[in-house]
């Protein structure tokens, strides 16, 4: 029988839904992490970063930390400018979602050990942008940390926007962020909304990966925890991320292809 991590492996490189999680739930997080790094050793996909998200409150008991991280890989990483459109990637008949975010792209290898927040603008820049949130398991977020670990932090791409000012960072209510989706906004929030700000996710990041034996290196990015909340979307629509004088861009929601289909 297939393993969990074979079969998100599988499902994602086929577009293909899964109607139910795939083998048993991990109960904790050393499981879920481990399922993980089985499904990078799996994929032949390039690792170009990763993404930070906190744990809600009532899953705390049981995965006892207050973030979590997945893998973002490199050809769903898009550079999109101030004004300009992309076109995003989700899987049909599972979760697809957008979220306004903070962006790190490190300028050099991160330290190696623990790295205090107010370290990170020392080898990163920070820009706007946004994460594809995006699985074939369509309950994966209501099934919680053990599900979204599992299956590639329910990552499915990342968008990377205007740089913003050393000055501006760190002023974190001042970063303003809107999405709106049909032309109508549905979010608005700031980097305040991350807890500690976006640089605390990075240490954050730092410190979760060093325990696996990883470091972050020079060109990775960070999505460091959405600010305006996890919007859904479905297939056809169009948006729209707003980051108040520091730019925008927008974006049109299409569904992935079977690697087979696309090579076709």
């Amino acid at each position: 029988m297939p393993s969990t991590a074979e079969e998100f492996v599988a499902a994602r490189r086929e577009a293909r839904a899964l109607a139910g999680f795939p083998g048993v739930l991990p109960d904790s997080l050393s499981a879920a992490y481990a399922v993980q790094e089985e499904t990078l050793r799996l994929t032949p996909r390039r690792l170009a970063g990763w993404k930070v998200a906190g744990i809600p409150p009532a899953f705390r008991e049981r995965y006892d930390a207050p973030r979590l991280v997945g893998p973002v890989f490199a050809d769903a990483v898009q550079q999109v400018e101030d004004g300009g459109s992309v076109e995003v990637f989700v899987y049909r008949g599972g979760f697809a979602a957008i979220e306004a975010e903070f962006v790190v792209r490190l300028t050099a290898d991160a330290p190696e050990g623990l790295v205090a927040a107010a370290e990170i603008p020392g080898f990163a820049t920070l820009h706007a942008g946004s994460e594809i949130a995006s699985s074939p398991l369509a309950s994966i977020n209501d099934l919680g940390p053990g599900a979204v670990i599992s299956d590639h932090g329910n990552n499915a791409g990342a968008l990377i926007g205007p740089a913003i000012p050393p000055p501006a960072d760190g002023d974190w209510e001042r970063l303003i962020s809107r999405t709106l989706i049909g032309g109508e906004c549905v979010g608005e929030g700031s980097a305040a909304r991350v807890a500690g700000g976006p640089y605390e996710s990075v240490a954050f990041l730092i410190a979760q990966l060093a325990s696996r034996g990883r470091r972050l290196k020079a060109g990775d990015i960070v999505l460091t925890g959405m600010t305006t909340g996890v919007h859904d979307v479905r297939i056809g629509d169009e948006a729209r991320i707003e980051f108040p004088g520091v730019g925008g861009f927008g974006l049109r929601v299409k569904a992935r292809a079977s690697e087979r289909s696309a090579a076709a």
